[in-house]
């Protein structure tokens, strides 16, 4: 064995042995002769040992704090289980599903007042309206005694032609056309054999040599509108859709028995909810005895401007 060789482990004496220090806490006091290169190979191995140990330590530890931190980053991230944690699950839950419901159910009604504001505004406008107008007289037993389809043109401030003709039963009365400018009425048949003209003030008269088969104050349907909010407790009832998908709404007025005869009972109308324009307006009038008229207004649409003369054409 050459002097390079390492001395085997069994051949290293005691002495040797306790001069080791490189687990003691102070340095051996004698070292024994020949010993020294032994102590340091002894010294330079553990000390790489005691540096591989120490570097593992770090890194372990480098390696737990690193795993510690993505514990917590998953928990922070993760769902809880805690009752407050599913109190407020569920109160997202319910917000997001009333959201929903929200979204889906159909756009709300607004009030009647607000409808029939934009109404009263539509008709108010300096134009010609035409409609269809339908008179019924009901009896009290349900019976109905008259029935008369004219053709109305009206305009705000009292302006209407009314058009048609008066039958009673079997007896024909003849066609005649009725008209207002505002400030005279008048009558004409069509044949020209009856004219009557007079101040507006005096329409009962009119009225009286007509059978009184028409209140001519309702023919004014912008006034008539007008007048709904103060006489009557309006609701919208319900809507349906109308031509090219617009929202129509429906709107009921009703009020209490009382009052002049004839009296205005009730009212419908059948509204577009964007424009405020009336496609079809219903009122009721008690007559007395159980007795009722109704008066249906269909719209058929808009005059050209300047074509409607209003004034008594004699």
């Amino acid at each position: 064995m050459s002097e390079h060789d390492p001395m085997p482990e069994s051949d290293i004496p005691a002495e040797w042995r306790q001069a080791d220090d490189t687990l003691a806490d102070a340095a051996a006091e004698h070292v024994p002769a020949g010993s020294q290169g032994w102590l340091a190979q002894q010294r330079f191995v553990h000390g790489l040992l005691r540096a591989l140990h120490t570097a593992d330590a770090s890194a372990r530890e480098a390696r737990l704090q690193n795993l510690l931190q993505s514990i917590d980053a998953e928990r922070a991230a993760a769902p809880r289980t805690g009752p407050r944690h599913w109190l407020l699950v569920a109160a997202a839950a319910l917000l997001l599903a009333t959201l929903g419901v929200y979204a889906v159910l159909p756009p709300r009604l607004p009030t009647a007042e607000a409808a029939v504001q934009r109404v009263v505004e539509h008709l108010a406008r300096d134009v010609d309206l035409r409609y269809q107008l339908l008179f019924t007289a009901t009896a009290a037993d349900g019976e109905q005694k008259l029935r008369h389809e004219f053709d109305l043109v009206t305009r705000p401030g009292m302006h209407f032609l009314v058009d048609g003709k008066l039958s009673f039963g079997a007896m024909q009365l003849g066609e005649f056309r009725i008209g207002c400018d505002g400030q005279e009425l008048w009558a004409r048949s069509a044949n020209g054999a009856m004219r009557r003209a007079m101040p507006i003030a005096e329409r009962e008269k009119l009225l009286q040599g007509l059978g009184d088969v028409l209140d001519l104050g309702y023919l004014d349907v912008h006034a008539l509108v007008r007048r709904l909010p103060e006489d009557f407790e309006l609701k919208v009832v319900g809507s349906e859709q109308g031509e090219g998908g617009r929202r129509l709404l429906r709107i009921e007025a009703s009020r209490e028995r009382g009052g002049r005869r004839p009296v205005l009972r009730s009212a419908f109308l059948l509204c577009d909810e964007q424009t405020g324009m009336v496609t079809r307006l219903e009122v009721q009038a008690a007559t007395g005895r159980g007795a009722r008229r109704e008066i249906a207004f269909e719209l058929v649409g808009e005059e050209p401007a300047g074509t409607i003369d209003y004034r008594r054409p004699w």
